[in-house]
């Protein structure tokens, strides 16, 4: 399909969970920036930059999905030659692992969703901030909840990678 297979199949292969966190944990303070943005006086300014973080290829639907499949699909099964087979139909997943999709998918929708309504205020001029700013809330707090799903180390970790501290 449109989607890639993770890694997990690949034993050894995977060198460290955390480095396929980086991706997510780099999304998550890109959507805090777009909320800081949102939120600016100098809108004339600010949205325009907002704008252009969201409109960027990563959060198009397909891309985002491959950015948290890669990580997600290779943590929740205790036994990883299992994992991708979730993809196929041939293993059910974890209630962490469901949780973390329908966290990525709410994400995703929000994240569509404010996109579609900068590029209206920007263009109208109007001035209802209350949908754009419900939006971003949602985006940043369901970015919090899934990465409370992630174990403490490993986001610790990414945060020191994305940080060039390895």
């Amino acid at each position: 399909g449109e989607l890639e297979a993770g890694d997990a199949g690949n034993k050894g292969q995977v060198g460290s969970y955390s480095r396929l966190l980086v991706p997510i944990v780099d999304i998550d303070q890109e959507l805090r920036k777009v909320d800081t943005l949102i939120h600016a006086e100098d809108r004339m300014k600010a949205w325009p930059e907002a704008l252009a973080i969201v409109r960027n290829k990563k959060y198009d639907k397909i891309e985002f999905k491959k950015v948290f499949n890669a990580y997600g699909d290779n943590i929740y099964y205790s036994d990883p030659d299992r994992a991708n087979l979730y993809l196929g139909g041939g293993a059910t997943p974890k209630s962490e692992q469901s949780l973390a999709y329908l966290l990525r998918n709410e994400i995703l929708t929000n994240i569509e969703d404010l996109r579609a309504e900068l590029e209206y205020l920007l263009k109208s001029g109007e001035n209802e901030v209350e949908d754009l700013y419900s939006f971003s809330k949602v985006i940043t707090e369901t970015m919090t909840r899934y990465l409370a799903l992630v174990p403490p180390k490993e986001l610790e970790e990414a945060r020191g990678f994305l940080k060039g501290v390895s």
